[in-house]
């Protein structure tokens, strides 16, 4: 994670639009700021690639404006002033529904070699209602993608990534505009 790069990707959503994020890579980790829709996104992780700060801003309706800024320690996940989201200790990586991005963090921060498996604890923050819970995910390493796992509804998907470990296809929900520079 010490090498210094920028990158824009996008993604074109089946049912809402497209989603864009800018990516920088430094010696002390990945600042990313996105958008898809109504929702703005920014991610900040430390140079092993773990998340260390989220902050999410959704305008669900005109009139309503949401905001979640959260930061983890070696405790777990919290807001600000707030006690610790129990159970989050082990969630290294954000899950924003709202983003493919957030599906590449733990791809390429675990950088599986093909017919390995992992299963890891998650802080999923759903859109627009920003209530983070946390969820037990797998991913597989597999010879044409990452098959992904949410262990606690079922829902399956084989995600394709390109060499990097960037996500270019979720089925049916969405696929990458165009590959990384």
């Amino acid at each position: 994670m010490n090498t210094i790069w920028r990158k824009r990707v996008s993604w074109e959503w089946a049912e809402d639009g497209q989603d864009h994020a800018d990516v920088t890579s430094g010696p002390d980790g990945w600042h990313i700021a996105g958008e898809h829709a109504e929702t703005r996104y920014w991610i900040t992780t430390d140079n092993s690639g773990a998340a260390t700060w989220v902050k999410i801003i959704t305008r669900p309706t005109e009139n309503d404006m949401q905001e979640l800024i959260l930061r983890r320690d070696e405790r777990g996940w919290r807001r600000e002033g707030d006690p610790v989201i129990p159970g989050s200790a082990n969630a290294i990586d954000p899950d924003i529904a709202c983003t493919a991005l957030t599906n590449t963090l733990p791809i390429r921060r675990l950088d599986l070699a093909i017919g390995e498996r992992v299963e890891i604890d998650v802080l999923y923050i759903p859109v627009p209602v920003l209530e983070p819970v946390i969820a037990r995910q797998c991913y597989a390493r597999q010879a044409d993608g990452y098959l992904y796992e949410n262990r606690d509804t079922g829902f399956t998907a084989l995600l394709s990534v390109d060499r990097g470990g960037w996500v270019t296809h979720y089925p049916g929900v969405c696929d990458m505009m165009e590959p990384p520079q």
